[in-house]
């Protein structure tokens, strides 16, 4: 670091040195960064500038903190769909158990609307408990583990109260407790006292009234409404949403196509099978709502786990194994044999590679002028100012060519191009469309040759444009370089090349990818944290749907205990026990050759 006024003296402000001037920026309180950049925009369209923020500072690391964030979405979702799937069984296993309380009432002339009032205000006082329950957890449990994990986040943590998400959380837990909670209710408020009683044996088929499908049909709305508008990205609420109904259909779909499968096989001789495969299909079997409520919550319990696996295994696997030691900026071409050599003369420096390296604007688009061509959002970058630009005869490292064909090492001919896929698909080109870029003031109209998907976490040097031989080389430039090496042989090729060469820039890689990596770790740990937690949530509301029908179990245990077995028996009854024409065994528990007196 130097004086400005002593930029001159040094000799660096040469013809096609790379020259960036940056400024830094403090906004008045109000003004969002994204305010200011279409602000500036506005003011000065032609100037090519680029504008950070803490939004896209960094890149890389950026699109692990959206994806991290649309994991949260996810896992938020998940859990919004399961534990609604915990209050539906929750709600219909209680309703269950008041059948024959509502049918008295009814009998005794309470109007139906009693009924149901009575009813939701119960789940709507039993959803609000829990409501405050979850917001006191969410809202003291940041500031226990602040204490805690401080020390392990790259930033200082602003643990604070948050009215927004308090309410956003409340939001989501009563519409979802009266989306699931409706449909039994309004369902027992239409069903006749008379039928009431024989329920369990005769289910009704009857559908609530148009008004409580209405208000249903609008709490679903509302529901989906939140999910999406409370979403980093709506398009992603709105894929969630439409799988989530996708496997809703096809789980109870196939609770349905499972009873009728029970109902279809011919009854085994057995009573413990027997007994079983009736339980399938007889009536008020909970064959529907279990596939439906195991089905839906374990599908999305898989894919969050699976999710969670993939961001682990991109985080761990993101950064190579064997990264550069060093990045060597604007080597002058009279240095580059100096500079190679010195580098070759350290013992454990190895794999030296360089590349020129010059600046140039994409001027022209397939003969449209660029500010003018329509780019899709995600490639406008690349016409915001000058990009790197280089020339090579073979194809780069890191790079796989996905269209066209490399051109031969000793090519001669017109200007061509090899240029990257990601961007030729933000500006809609294919091999054969011509692109114009400007050098140091000159335009040099290149035809597309092939296209590359470059990776560029391989961290080599690797350019969006890459020229063929016989354009580039009279211009103006310098060389990157990049080189491995042992940790012993790291001090001293830096400080051969500072002490050797003071405008080469080193950039030392080790402590930039060990800052990286922790800093992705930290973000792996928080993944893993989230998904436990949403995983052990999900599993208890999932037993909470198979403890739904226990007192429906207990009753039919009790009445096969009174039928002869015993204990554990019950779960898979013998023949001799349950059929009253067979000869008793030898042995039995009750004693030898006796069989239950009820049996018989």
């Amino acid at each position: 670091m130097i004086a400005l006024a002593d930029l001159p003296a040094t000799g660096l402000l040469q013809p096609g040195a790379q020259v960036n001037t940056a400024y830094r920026l403090i906004l008045n309180q109000g003004m969002l960064p994204r305010a200011f950049i279409r602000a500036t925009e506005r003011a000065f369209p032609d100037a090519g500038w680029r504008v950070r923020h803490r939004d896209n500072a960094a890149t890389g690391i950026r699109q692990f903190v959206d994806r991290l964030g649309q994991f949260l979405t996810l896992v938020g979702l998940t859990a919004l769909v399961v534990g609604g799937v915990g209050v539906g069984s929750a709600v219909r296993a209680h309703m269950a158990t008041k059948t024959r309380t509502i049918a008295i009432l009814k009998s005794m002339g309470a109007p139906a609307g009693l009924v149901f009032a009575t009813f939701l205000i119960q789940v709507l006082l039993l959803a609000a408990l829990g409501v405050v329950m979850g917001l006191v957890i969410g809202t003291g449990l940041p500031f226990l583990l602040a204490d805690v994990l401080g020390d392990q986040l790259p930033l200082p943590a602003s643990i604070s109260i948050y009215p927004t998400p308090l309410l956003s959380a409340a939001a989501f837990g009563l519409v979802t407790a009266l989306v699931f909670a409706l449909w039994p209710l309004a369902r027992a408020r239409e069903v006749p006292a008379a039928h009431l009683f024989r329920d369990l044996v005769a289910p009704d088929r009857i559908w609530p009234r148009p008004t409580y499908i209405v208000a249903l049909a609008v709490l679903v709305a509302l529901l989906v409404a939140l999910a999406l508008f409370t979403a980093n990205e709506i398009s992603f609420g709105l894929y969630f949403v439409l799988g989530t109904l996708a496997v809703f259909g096809v789980m109870r779909g196939a609770g349905i196509l499972v009873a009728w499968i029970a109902a279809a096989l011919p009854r085994p001789r057995r009573p413990g099978p027997r007994l079983a495969l009736g339980n399938l299909h007889r009536p008020g079997a909970a064959t529907g709502s279990v596939v439906l409520s195991l089905g839906l919550g374990l599908t999305l319990l898989v894919a969050i786990a699976l999710v969670e696996r993939n961001l682990e295994a991109q985080i761990t696997q993101r950064l190579p194994d064997e990264a550069p030691a060093f990045f060597f900026v604007d080597i002058q071409p009279d240095q580059l044999a100096q500079f190679t050599s010195l580098i070759q003369a350290v013992p454990g420096s190895a794999d030296l590679r360089t590349v020129p390296s010059m600046r140039g604007r994409i001027a022209r688009i397939k003969g449209v002028a660029a500010d003018e061509y329509p780019v899709k959002p995600e490639g406008r970058w690349a016409l915001r100012g000058d990009r790197g630009v280089t020339y090579s005869a073979t194809a780069p490292e890191g790079s796989t060519i996905v269209a066209g064909e490399w051109w031969p090492a000793d090519y001669k001919g017109p200007p061509l191009l090899s240029f990257d896929t990601e961007l030729a698909n933000a500006m809609g080109l294919v091999v054969g469309d011509k692109i114009t870029v400007n050098l140091l003031g000159r335009d040099i109209e290149a035809t597309i040759a092939n296209l590359r998907r470059i990776e560029w976490t391989s961290l080599s040097i690797n350019f969006a444009m890459v020229f063929a031989p016989g354009t580039l080389e009279g211009a103006p430039h310098s060389y990157l370089a990049t080189v491995r090496a042992t940790p012993a042989a790291e001090p001293i090729v830096f400080k051969a090349v500072t002490d050797r060469f003071a405008n080469i820039s080193v950039i030392r890689m080790k402590e930039a990818l060990e800052t990286i990596d922790g800093m992705l770790r930290q973000l792996g740990l928080a993944i893993e944290a989230t998904a436990s937690v949403t995983l052990v949530a999900g599993l208890l509301v999932l037993a909470g749907a198979l403890a739904a029908g226990h007192r429906q179990r207990l009753y039919d245990a009790v009445i096969l205990k009174t039928l002869g077995p015993r204990g554990a028996r019950y779960l898979a009854p013998s023949p001799w026990n349950m059929r009253p024409w067979a000869s008793p065994p030898a042995w039995s528990p009750w004693g030898p050759g006796r069989v239950p007196p009820t049996v018989w």
